[in-house]
């Protein structure tokens, strides 16, 4: 009933575009981009999908009203001062459209904060990286520090990451580096570098980086393999014992992928 009442409230044209979008999300979830050589010709069809049912009527009845709000996405243009007294208007339905296309292809959705728009292109959020490794079936844990840099506007979090993905058992280290501002709390910051830990985790797997809206060239977020023992005299603690070793030089903005460095295997409790 509740459903019939909602589709009442919309016009006609944007019921219609409601069941397009709902199965371009369905062939976007059933995407898999690793070892398919033939996934160019489904995302093709995804994309093609989407822009059929993103108009200018949906994005103004649907997703534009989306925009700038938590059960939906975030954007760095809210029609709001910034902290220099500068009002840049909210983004175009040209860009949130591209934006949505961009998302809805790899697997996130337009809602729950899964992914924001910064500086007019699409990145997946903290919680856009756990729905993209669920959907991996990846089995993963993130023990996440605190910063230890003493460099101001950066801070530099360790994280060890242990995870299990199609019966292989791995683990291996980052140092995240995010920024940071006298506002920054240790939440705020540990919660970046979670995500960069899940970006890190995402981009190894797949060999897909989807960027940082943040990212510095010359304050990349580098990455160590560390190989992983259960030390069972410690309650089953897990410990890197080996000392981090210098790893290739990524390009900027990618954390941790096969060319750049190689987990050894792990022995990891709990899974």
């Amino acid at each position: 009933m509740e459903q019939t009442q909602t589709n009442n409230t919309l016009p006609a044209t944007v019921v219609a575009a409601r069941e397009q979008f709902e199965l371009a999300c369905k062939e976007a979830q059933g995407l898999q981009i690793i070892n398919n050589f033939g996934a160019a010709f489904q995302a093709v069809n995804v994309v093609s999908l989407l822009r059929q049912a993103l108009t200018d009527e949906v994005m103004d009845a649907v997703f534009i009203p989306l925009m700038n709000t938590k059960i939906g996405f975030l954007t760095d243009r809210n029609g709001r001062p910034n902290s220099r007294g500068e009002v840049k208007p909210p983004y175009s339905k040209e860009i949130v459209r591209d934006a949505v296309i961009d998302a809805v292809a790899i697997g996130l959705l337009p809602t729950g904060n899964q992914f924001n728009i910064i500086a007019e292109r699409m990145y997946p959020t903290k919680e856009g990286y756990t729905s993209l490794l669920r959907k991996l079936g990846v089995k993963y844990f993130i023990e996440v520090s605190y910063d230890k840099s003493q460099t101001q506007g950066f801070a530099e979090i360790p994280c060890k990451i242990t995870y299990q993905y199609n019966g292989e058992k791995n683990g291996f280290s980052i140092i995240a580096t995010v920024k940071k501002d006298s506002y920054s709390s240790p939440d705020q910051l540990r919660g970046k570098a979670e995500r960069r830990a899940k970006k890190a985790l995402y981009e190894y797997l797949t060999g897909c980086d989807f960027g940082d809206a943040d990212e510095d060239s010359s304050r990349i977020v580098d990455a160590v393999a560390e190989e992983i023992h259960d030390e069972a005299n410690k309650g089953g603690v897990i410990s890197a014992e080996q000392p981090a070793q210098e790893a290739p030089a990524p390009k900027a903005g990618r954390a941790a992928t096969k060319a750049a460095v190689e987990p050894k295997k792990a022995n990891i409790p709990g899974f």
